[in-house]
C-alpha cells in the first residue's frame, strides 16, 4: 500500500480566503456552529498557523459584526436591490471584504478587492465578478482605507499581500486547483446558476 503524500504547508492568503468563504457559506446554509464549520473547511488543507489565524479571524469576525457589515454594504447596492435578493455566495464575499475594509486596518484594500472578485467568479454567477468589483470599489471610497497607505511592518510575513496590485494574480504562487463544485467534508458547495443575475431586478 502506497503511503499518503503529505501536503505542503500553505501560507497563501488567497487559499485562506477561499477556506474562510467555504466555512461561512456552510454555516450560512446549514445549522453548523462556528467551530464545526471552521474545522470542516480547514481539514482539507495543511495550513500554516498564520493562515489558520487569518481564517479564524475572518470567519468569526464576519458573524460577530454581521449586522454592521450589512449596514455598510446596503448603501452601495444598485437601486431596487436589497441584501435578501443577492445570491448567497455574493453576500458572503461582500461581508468578508467589508470586514477586511473596516476591521483589518493592515490589509491592503486592492488585494481585498482583487481576491474578492476572484472568489465571486469561482463560486458565484456569471455576473458576480463585475457586481462585486463595482460594489467594493464604491464602498472603498467611504471606508477608512479610502486614502490607504501601507503600514510600516518591521518583519513582514513573506506572502503576496505585501505587494499591492490592482489585479493581484499571484503569478509566483501555485494556484490552488478549484473545481466548479467544491466538496468540504460531507458538504458540496455548488456554483449557483439558478439565482438571478446581479445586473437586473427580476
Amino acid at each position: 500500500m502506497s503511503e499518503a503524500v503529505e501536503q505542503p504547508v500553505s501560507h497563501s492568503r488567497r487559499l485562506s480566503r477561499e477556506v474562510a468563504f467555504q466555512a461561512i457559506y456552510m454555516e450560512y446554509i446549514s445549522e453548523l456552529d462556528d467551530d464545526t464549520a471552521l474545522e470542516t473547511a480547514m481539514a482539507r488543507h495543511t495550513l500554516s498557523p498564520a493562515s489558520q489565524e487569518f481564517i479564524t479571524e475572518v470567519v468569526n469576525g464576519v458573524w460577530r459584526e454581521v449586522h454592521e457589515l450589512d449596514a455598510k454594504i446596503d448603501p452601495f447596492l444598485a437601486k431596487g436591490w436589497t441584501l435578501t435578493r443577492i445570491a448567497v455566495s455574493d453576500l458572503v464575499v461582500l461581508r468578508m471584504a467589508a470586514y477586511e475594509f473596516f476591521f483589518m486596518p493592515e490589509m491592503p484594500p486592492k488585494v481585498t478587492i482583487s481576491q474578492a472578485v476572484d472568489l465571486a467568479k469561482r463560486f458565484g454567477t456569471a455576473d458576480s465578478g463585475s457586481f462585486i468589483n463595482g460594489v467594493l470599489g464604491n464602498m472603498l471610497k467611504a471606508s477608512p482605507k479610502a486614502e490607504w497607505e501601507a503600514p510600516i511592518v518591521v518583519d513582514p510575513e513573506p506572502e503576496e499581500d505585501n505587494v499591492i496590485h490592482l489585479h493581484d494574480t499571484d503569478e509566483d504562487e501555485e494556484e490552488p486547483q478549484v473545481e466548479e463544485d467544491v466538496k468540504v467534508g460531507s458538504w458540496v458547495i455548488k456554483r449557483d446558476t439558478d439565482e438571478p443575475t446581479n445586473n437586473e431586478p427580476v
